[in-house]
């Protein structure tokens, strides 16, 4: 694994060569064989993801990845090493930009996190549960753990959601339009497409 530090990347770096550090957990299906193995995903780009795994395909073989954060891809075993594997992966265009977009994202989000707290006062409102409505109509319900001019993170049962939400979705949150911009156990956040004006986000607010 890379040991040198990380860059900020450009928000106009849709090629994203270089590998950025991640942290995704996921599942693996080796196709040969059928068998399935969970995985954690340390360094992705849009050509390359480098596993740390105890079990090693062997070189060449095509896996299925399911990563929770940001969904599906097929590659080929390119390489092992002494924490795992690497896998090479050929995208569709329109993939590859959203991947790149993506990790631009996770490549700058403690810049973008730490920026946005410092702007925007976090909230935690009286009124916490709320729907949430996917992309294809399904409203689940939520809790609202936090909420700020820009942004809100919501508490929901994960079971709910597998498979249905990755990196990039676009959602409403009650009435209020936002894009998810990151997943964890037990929920996500999301980016309001209009954030709130000053003053607007207080502890009465309702989503």
């Amino acid at each position: 694994m890379s040991s040198q530090p990380q860059r900020a990347l450009s928000p106009v770096d849709t090629s994203v060569v270089n590998l950025v550090q991640v942290d995704f957990e996921g599942r693996f299906l080796v196709v040969a064989s059928g068998a399935e193995f969970p995985c954690r995903v340390a360094e992705m780009s849009t050509a390359e993801m480098r596993f740390v795994c105890d079990f090693r395909p062997k070189l060449s073989e095509k896996v299925i990845v399911y990563l929770t954060e940001l969904g599906r891809f097929e590659g080929y075993i390119e390489q092992h090493d002494s924490t795992g594997f690497s896998i090479s992966m050929t995208l569709t265009k329109a993939k590859h930009k959203k991947l790149a977009e993506q990790l631009v994202w996770f490549g700058n989000r403690d810049l973008l996190e730490m920026s946005e707290s410092r702007r925007h006062k976090r909230i935690v409102p009286l009124l916490q549960w709320t729907m949430v409505r996917l992309e294809l109509g399904k409203e689940v319900l939520a809790k609202i753990n936090d909420v700020s001019a820009e942004s809100v993170k919501i508490e929901v049962n994960s079971n709910l959601l597998k498979g249905k939400l990755i990196v990039g979705s676009h959602i409403f949150v009650g009435s209020k339009a936002a894009e998810v911009t990151r997943l964890f156990d037990g929920g996500f956040v999301a980016k309001f497409d209009e954030p709130f004006e000053e003053g607007e986000v207080t502890e009465f607010i309702r989503l």
